[in-house]
């Protein structure tokens, strides 16, 4: 059997293994033998067993002053060794502060509650589904795949090539994050229906989740996501008659096989940690802190803090940014950090200087990130992933694009105005996870008189994002590592692509993610070049994905993108980077972008050069926002110009160096949330056959009597002085 097995391994990762150094293929050879027959011994042992958890090893597993089922009980209903967000001798305060803050919480929060109620469901783009009156947990319920419920849990896998299902719908849907809802409605309306619905659901769930059977255990990361959100519906009906004893002793059991199984399964390979093994010590966190009834309690809880701050100088660079090469999964990974940091100081723990300093970098991140209309630019995978949702939104899809709650819970935990400030309106998850703390501040900046909050642009360095801004224009440009260490799971090839918004409106855009493993050809597709506002040279990938379908969260960093040139004075502002992702091409040759904006004249200048010797096919594309309309106004070659209009406003994109032909302007698609496609037009530029360059400039139009072609020559000829001086002091 042991021989069998490698032989499996090897021939399942011969590609990949060719191309690695001896001792990295041993040691990654070792790590899934080891995995291998700890599945293969692991499923023998739970065939040969029983999975539930009898009463005595339960109370075995009790901390030593437990000694019976009452005492237990009596300690739960106290609760007076740990401390949750929820302060229940403050309730009024809550419900008073949503009614004054926002009118329209309490019904939108009912609404929701109501819903989930009927089993009604909008997950990962479903769309509102009902679920019938009994919910299937085991079910892709937008294709009525069927995951077997008694399929080991480890022998679980997505779906082979080229997909047709997908394994996160069941995984979302055993979040639970719905929990927090009908605690927010129970405690608005005091209608005991809420307690009902959601002591049905955890004891429907345990009855048909066995341990350790089927695609709810798979997954580690959804393991302690679901204990998180178990505990908040827990702490929001805690004072419910509704919650009986014998469903509180079940609760307490499943919450310490969850326990056990995530300290069990930790998703790390080897030195290799990302946003999975993040969730599961915030889980073990939550536990330890919430459930010192348990033996094993304190050993998860200082695990899970002391893996905490170490994860945080593994996982975010030093300006603040997250390692993953994804502005979604920066959101995640914050929102992580502060939950369970602010849970842990609750409760008397206190982490370094360090850890805080990094902490309110990644807070002070997404500040700059955020575009001047509250959302946020989705570079790099985007799978709507949350480990708690404390709001529902109005207008949904705008959940997926709005991180500004954390810039208002940043502002209570660091004191920042800044932070409160570009937070905005948008304190409603603050209220919930800071109590007294967010009301009072948010009460004292609404009576405090400050300026308005002046962003000026801003270099992240470590992750190669750069904001360049004024007022109302905004650009965001990539030129980072593909991060994780150069594993790349969630990079795009989008390697000097950037993202504009100009005048309340974003107009070119990332086009975002789409799907995983339901659709590989998809999920390909949304990573490639031609999928990114940058250049494409002989319809080549930047970083050539594997030829195996295996490696759809790998991205190897062949482009090795640096940044040339970044200065921002009070007239200009400059970019040059440059990336050799076709050096591998014959002849090679290195994309060089410039990105210049100019002031004065409000206007852009994206300027692209091929270095090398040429024979190549080049185009630029870039991807629109939905519902803007796109038209060519002037046909002239060498003056070529488009007009893109929302109905409001207009931009004009002129090409001044390098135009072969008009463009195409075609239909494509964008992803704003996952599982969503919406139509959108791309413009694609193909440069002259002999040109080693393409410039491009882009204006807003002007309601002042200004010729765009006179702002547009005076902003390129700024551009090119700037330019000659940097060469001339280099």
């Amino acid at each position: 059997m042991m021989l069998l097995g490698a032989v499996k391994l090897i021939h399942k990762y011969r590609e990949l293994l060719s191309t690695l150094p001896p001792h990295i293929v041993l040691s990654i050879a070792w790590r899934k033998l080891r995995r291998y027959f700890a599945r293969t011994v692991g499923r023998l042992h739970a065939r040969m067993s029983k999975s539930a958890i009898s009463d005595a090893s339960f109370l075995c597993a009790l901390d030593e002053r437990l000694i019976t089922a009452t005492s237990l009980l009596e300690q739960v209903s106290s609760k007076e060794e740990s401390l949750f967000f929820l302060q229940l001798n403050r309730r009024q305060d809550y419900i008073d502060s949503f009614r004054t803050f926002y009118p329209s919480f309490e019904a939108l929060e009912v609404e929701a509650a109501n819903r989930v109620s009927d089993h009604v469901f909008d997950l990962l783009g479903s769309g509102p589904t009902r679920l019938g009156d009994k919910i299937d947990w085991h079910i892709d319920f937008k294709t009525n795949h069927r995951f077997s419920p008694h399929q080991y849990y480890a022998d679980v896998r997505p779906a082979p090539y080229p997909g047709g299902y997908d394994i996160k719908i069941p995984w979302e849907l055993s979040r639970c994050q719905h929990f927090a809802w009908l605690g927010q409605a129970y405690w608005f309306t005091e209608d005991e229906k809420y307690a009902e619905e959601y002591v049905a659901q955890v004891e429907d769930w345990i009855e048909n989740n066995p341990y350790p059977w089927g695609v709810n255990w798979t997954c580690t990361m959804d393991v302690a996501i679901r204990v998180v959100n178990w505990l908040w519906g827990y702490h929001f009906f805690q004072e419910s008659p509704t919650l009986s004893n014998q469903f509180r002793l079940s609760f307490y059991k499943s919450l310490l096989i969850h326990g056990r199984h995530i300290f069990r399964n930790l998703e790390n390979e080897g030195d290799f940690t990302g946003n999975h093994y993040l969730s599961n010590i915030v889980g073990l966190a939550y536990l330890g802190i919430l459930c010192p009834e348990f033996k094993e309690a304190r050993q998860w809880r200082d695990f899970g803090l002391r893996e905490l701050e170490k994860e945080m100088f593994k996982q975010v660079y030093p300006d603040g940014v997250n390692y993953e090469a994804s502005t979604s999964y920066h959101r995640l990974v914050l929102e992580m950090f502060l939950s369970a940091t602010i849970l842990a100081q609750r409760n008397g723990y206190s982490f370094s200087y360090s850890y805080m300093q990094r902490l309110e970098k990644m807070v002070g991140f997404l500040m700059y990130l955020t575009k001047p209309d509250g959302t946020a630019p989705l570079f790099g995978d985007n799978d709507n992933g949350r480990l708690h949702r404390l709001k529902v939104w109005d207008p949904p899809e705008r959940e997926w694009t709005d991180f500004r709650y954390l810039l208002a819970i940043g502002a209570v935990l660091f004191r920042r105005e800044d932070f409160a400030q570009a937070a905005d309106d948008q304190w409603e998850e603050a209220i919930w996870l800071c109590g007294k703390q967010a009301i009072d501040f948010k009460l004292a900046m609404q009576t405090r008189v400050s300026s308005n909050l002046r962003l000026a642009s801003r270099a992240f360095p470590d992750a190669g994002l750069f904001v360049m801004r004024h007022e109302d224009q905004y650009l965001l440009i990539g030129a980072g590592p593909n991060g994780q260490k150069g594993n790349g799971g969630h990079a795009h090839n989008d390697s000097l692509s950037f993202e504009l918004h100009i005048n309340d409106q974003t107009w070119i855009l990332d086009p975002g993610s789409y799907v995983y493993t339901q659709d590989y050809d998809a999920r390909n597709r949304y990573r490639s070049t031609a999928f990114h506002n940058t250049v494409a040279v002989d319809a080549k990938e930047q970083n050539p994905f594997s030829s195996s379908y295996r490696d759809i969260f790998r991205l190897p960093d062949i482009a090795r993108t640096r940044v040339k040139v970044w200065q921002t004075t009070d007239d200009y502002t400059l970019f040059v980077g440059e990336h050799h992702g076709y050096a591998r091409l014959s002849p090679p040759v290195i994309h060089e972008r410039a990105v210049f904006y100019d002031r004065m004249q409000s206007a852009w200048i994206i300027h692209d050069r091929l270095l090398g010797r040429r024979r190549h096919q080049a185009a630029t594309h870039l991807h629109f926002a939905p519902g803007l309309r796109l038209q060519i106004v002037n046909e002239t070659i060498g003056s070529v110009k488009i007009r893109a209009d929302n109905g409001r406003s207009a931009v004009f994109l002129s090409a001044l160096h390098g135009v072969q032909s008009l463009p195409a302007i075609t239909s494509g698609n964008v992803s704003l949330g996952y599982g969503i496609e919406q139509a959108a037009s791309v413009a694609v530029w193909e440069w002259e056959e002999q040109s080693s360059e393409f410039v491009l400039a882009l204006t807003a139009e002007s309601p002042l009597a200004v010729a765009d072609g006179e702002r547009v020559s005076t902003a390129y000829r700024r551009y090119r002085e700037v330019l000659q001086h940097v060469a001339g002091t280099n």
